[in-house]
């Protein structure tokens, strides 16, 4: 039995839908608003029709809630793509100047940079975190440690503290972040400013082989290239730990629960 039309368009569109959700997502957002903006006029011109601006609005916001559950995005794109037509008519409605809402956008980019492509936003760990990863590090013998997405720092910073020797590198990508850790090293007092260093780069650029413990608190999307990555470079005996979000398909070795049913997974490298 053959395809019907649906089955064919979304077979389409999934061979061809880009690789960042991101940009999946902008195109739905322009074909939302081309269609709506087309049905309007035909309505308009076939049965003198006419919608008023807080229904086509609201519209638009169906209609593209409606096609990303239908190309089955992430459960947080079906709560953004909605708002967003109605976030942007808010924005035109409120009486700012064009310059905040640059500066906004430039503080945004500098602050999540390539999450768009990399699909890892910002997540600040806690203290409690710090806490039990600190547990799992070796006393017997320096460290070498990385946070790959080390955000404001938090997490090296407070382990440098807590070790008379050893390494700890913290590697962020997006700027302001990046700056704001690497100001905290720079100009802290203290013996961890000699063992602490704050490297703006992809962490896909490291060598995890360098390293006794990796730490990430990434995104489900992001793991199972780490894994990869983990298995071919970190040496045996190596950690590889990852807070709240575990590795599909692979076991870990540990699972500590921290906070809020949140757990810090471990894996031993064999």
């Amino acid at each position: 039995m053959g395809l019907n039309t649906t089955d064919l368009l979304r077979n389409l569109l999934q061979k061809t839908k880009p690789t960042s959700p991101a940009v999946i997502a902008l195109v739905i957002q322009l074909a939302s608003f081309c269609f709506i903006g087309l049905s309007l006029v035909i309505a308009w011109r076939v049965g003198q029709f006419k919608l008023t601006l807080n229904q086509a609005i609201i519209s638009q916001a169906v209609l593209t809630l409606l096609i990303t559950r239908w190309l089955k995005l992430a459960w947080w794109w079906c709560v953004i793509q909605p708002l967003l037509p109605i976030a942007a008519a808010l924005m035109l409605l409120l009486p700012l100047p064009p310059s905040l809402y640059l500066l906004l956008f430039c503080l945004l980019l500098v602050f999540y940079w390539s999450t768009y492509r990399t699909q890892v936003p910002y997540f600040p760990s806690t203290k409690n975190v710090w806490l039990a990863v600190d547990k799992l590090l070796p006393t017997d013998r320096p460290v070498s440690f990385v946070d790959i997405g080390s955000g404001l720092g938090g997490l090296v910073l407070f382990l440098a503290r807590r070790y008379e020797a050893g390494k700890f590198l913290g590697v962020e990508i997006a700027p302001l972040p990046w700056l704001l850790s690497y100001l905290r090293v720079t100009f802290n007092i203290g013996r961890q400013a000699n063992k602490s260093q704050f490297l703006r780069a992809n962490y896909e650029a490291l060598d995890f082989s360098e390293f006794d413990v990796v730490f990430a608190y990434l995104s489900p999307a992001a793991m199972s290239a780490l894994w990869d990555k983990a298995k071919k470079e970190m040496r045996p005996g190596s950690l590889l730990i990852s807070y709240e979000f575990p590795i599909i398909g692979v076991e870990p070795d540990l699972s500590i629960y921290i906070e809020n049913k949140k757990v810090l997974y471990g894996w031993r490298l064999k």
